[in-house]
């Protein structure tokens, strides 16, 4: 492997693109045709694609054809858009890496059009921020071409782990992760301009992170989801009181709503005496048992289950 071509040239593929270049004997080219960049490129882009040994190309067709592998890192709203276009270019055998944020049906989607076509596409997912991480940030990655990936990129210093299945499998990870990661940054917003509005904010900071950094974040979570399944009616309770508490405050109490509406669904299941009674249980039983009747509720509603 020697060239190496980007469709879209953000954060990430800058990264990515300067990582690849610092090794000898690559070809690094890019092809954007977006918002900010479009063929013929100004000089200012050129200078930026020159300052990352790349070089601009005026097609997506002549990115192809001089790359033998393909990164698409465009924004989401693009993604599978350009994602097909790439794989009616490609050639078969050719690496196509999909590292934009996708959703895993997206993902699952170019996956299935890659292979009737022959072409190895990777579901690649960033578990991390390039700001931080660099081009070592972790790369969740599945699908046809993901063992190839990692074999070819590894030693140019990517941190890429691999899953066993079909393109889609990484990006639920990457999914599910957010749905986590994002959901505590506006857990974190909401609560701390409410300690803003009390002026406690480094007390509530601390009361916050202090009993988080005495533990693993794993066996928090397991905590979390074993004890949700005795306690949240009451803490369901709890929080809307706290809803009230913060709308008297003037701050539209969005995330404690939501954590309120989560509590109510869990105790709604009635599941809680069956727990009770268990002389032990982990977490995976917990779960085990929400899916069920979720599944059996979306039946009875004559809603479709996956």
């Amino acid at each position: 492997m020697h060239s190496v071509g980007f469709v879209g040239f953000g954060e990430a593929a800058k990264c990515f693109a300067r990582a690849i270049s610092d090794h000898s004997g690559f070809e690094v080219t890019v092809f954007c045709d977006g918002t900010h960049h479009t063929p013929p490129y100004d000089p200012a882009f050129l200078a930026e694609l020159a300052d990352h040994h790349a070089v601009g190309v005026e097609s997506m067709k002549e990115l192809v054809s001089r790359s033998e592998v393909v990164f698409s890192a465009v924004t989401v709203d693009q993604a599978e858009q350009v994602g097909a276009e790439l794989l009616e270019l490609a050639n078969r055998g050719q690496l196509v890496v999909d590292v934009n944020a996708s959703t895993p049906s997206v993902k699952a989607r170019l996956g299935t059009r890659a292979s009737a076509a022959g072409v190895r596409y990777v579901d690649a997912n960033l578990m991390g921020a390039v700001s931080i991480y660099g081009h070592r940030v972790q790369l969740l990655s599945s699908g046809t071409g993901a063992s190839s990936f990692q074999a070819d990129f590894e030693p140019l210093g990517f941190n890429i782990e691999v899953l066993d299945g079909q393109a889609g499998k990484a990006a639920a990870v990457k999914m599910l992760r957010s749905v986590v990661t994002k959901g505590m940054e506006a857990l974190l917003v909401e609560a701390l301009t409410a300690a803003r509005a009390l002026g406690i904010v480094d007390d509530a900071f601390a009361g916050i992170c202090g009993p988080m950094d005495a533990t693993t974040y794993s066996d928090f979570a397991v905590m979390c989801i074993k004890t949700d399944v005795l306690h949240a009616g009451r803490r369901a309770v709890e929080m809307d009181d706290i809803a009230t508490e913060l709308t008297q405050m003037g701050i539209d109490p969005v995330m404690t709503k939501a954590t309120t509406r989560r509590l109510a669904q869990s105790a709604n299941y009635e599941v809680r005496d069956e727990f009770l009674k268990r002389p032990s249980y982990d977490y995976h039983d917990v779960l085990d048992v929400y899916h069920e009747v979720t599944a059996n509720r979306a039946v009875a509603e004559g809603r479709e289950v996956h």
